[in-house]
């Protein structure tokens, strides 16, 4: 029988990563708060394209935004209100958060809202129904990790402003259930990490043999799994520009 997914991953080992990325990221100031990454590198990428809903404890999303004409009298205040006109051309504190667009905007790919979709994530919202917020908060807890190509790619896991337990919680869950999701499992997990957008990539995970196609039925995974410890100094987390650290996100670059 196959081990759970957090027996591969070591909570302290997620917490001195995400507390070390923190420490950067407050050395490193920007105009919104930076989204944290979760790296998954599978050892051979699927046959066919492969997308999963994971479902995080606490939104990844520093804002939430709403985009309308006509904006409830009881807007809830988690959530920002937006001028219309902003579609087209969001500003900088909503690019890094989630978008509701009015569905009575009529929003279609290739429309006005095309330049939106690429800065944030847009997702309509009908108004009329009155569990609108609550819907809206649920759907800013779930993330999808999407494998069209290659083997590497990466997943939002949370941002710059949050609270370190409630990160390393993002990042915890957000692991067991990438390695319970993608095809073969445990088994074909290469590397884990972590990683801001102009951050290095902390390791959470790195498999023993990953030059192996190391398909042995789950029979002695738990010593053939290698636990990288991630005593990182803060120093180490530097900026690089390195082409391998370009990783796509749905339509993004890291």
């Amino acid at each position: 029988m196959e081990s759970a997914p957090a027996s591969r991953v070591r909570r302290e080992d997620v917490a001195r990563a995400v507390a070390a990325l923190l420490r950067w990221l407050q050395h490193h100031p920007t105009p919104a708060p930076e989204p944290i990454y979760l790296l998954v590198t599978l050892k051979r990428a699927p046959a066919r394209r492969f997308e999963h809903t994971l479902r995080l404890p606490r939104s990844p999303f520093p804002s939430i935004s709403l985009v309308s004409d006509r904006l409830p009298a009881d807007l809830p205040d988690d959530i920002d209100p937006l001028p219309s006109p902003a579609l087209g051309s969001l500003p900088p504190a909503a690019r890094r958060g989630l978008v509701l667009v009015d569905r009575r905007l009529r929003v279609r790919p290739g429309g006005k809202g095309k330049a939106a979709a690429k800065a944030a994530r847009v997702v309509p919202v009908d108004l009329a129904d009155q569990a609108w917020a609550e819907s809206a908060r649920e759907v800013a807890r779930r993330v999808e990790l999407r494998v069209e190509g290659g083997t590497c790619r990466a997943v939002r896991v949370g941002h710059a402003a949050m609270a370190r337990e409630e990160a390393v919680e993002n990042v915890v869950a957000a692991v067991e259930a990438a390695a319970a999701c993608v095809p073969r499992k445990w088994r074909n997990v290469r590397a884990l990490h972590v990683k801001a957008p102009e951050s290095v990539a902390l390791p959470l995970y790195s498999a023993v043999g990953t030059g192996d196609d190391d398909d042995d039925g789950g029979n002695g995974e738990a010593e053939g799994a290698k636990r990288k410890g991630v005593a990182v100094k803060e120093q180490g987390i530097v900026k690089r520009r390195k082409k391998s650290s370009s990783v796509s996100v749905g339509g993004d670059q890291l």
